[in-house]
Order: C-alpha cells, then structure tokens, then sequence
C-alpha cells in the first residue's frame, strides 16, 4: 500500500479528509470489518498487512452511498479516488492498532 503525500493532498483537496471526520465510527467499523476478515479468511489468524485488508475493503466501498454521493458532490468519482480513500482509512485504522496486531 502506497499512500502517498501526493494521495493525501489530492484527498484533501477533494474533502476526503472532512468526510472522513464527519463519518469516522463507520469508517473505521467498515476497516474494522475488511481486517477482521482478512485476518480470519486470508491469512489463517495472523495480522493482516495493510495490501491485505486494501483487497478486502476496496469492494466494500464500490457500494458505500455516503462515500457515492460524497464523490458525485466533489466531481472525484474516478476509481483512483475511491482507491486512495481506502488507503487513507486503511492508514488511519493502523495507527490505532496495538503494535502487535500491525
């Protein structure tokens, strides 16, 4: 996983970082969800690494309606932003992580 500084401004820009706050117990509920899975599913009960969990979490958001509609009001439906946005939840569910759980 490649979340660059690059990613992050381009969210920023697009109001990723605010959708992020306003909805932050779902989106970390919906990462929550693709780490345990991965966890459970892909890697046999050892912590998943973050490229993991991105494989699992991506197709959950192709669905999401806030997210939608939050990229129809930003003019950001381009998958690239979708993508990046996974990236920046995935980045943040990590750092609230326990070490070994990393």
């Amino acid at each position: 996983m490649s979340l660059t500084e690059s990613k992050i401004i381009e969210l920023h820009d697009k109001k990723f970082d605010k959708l992020f706050e306003k909805h932050k117990a779902e989106w970390m509920e919906v990462t929550g969800n693709a780490y345990q899975v991965t966890k459970d599913h892909v890697c046999g009960g050892k912590p998943p690494r973050q490229d993991d969990v991105l494989k699992v979490l991506t197709p959950m958001l192709e669905t999401n309606e806030t997210l939608r509609k939050h990229q129809e009001e930003t003019k950001s439906r381009f998958k690239h932003y979708r993508d990046s946005y996974a990236e920046y939840m995935i980045d943040a569910y990590f750092k609230m992580l326990p070490l070994e759980d990393q």
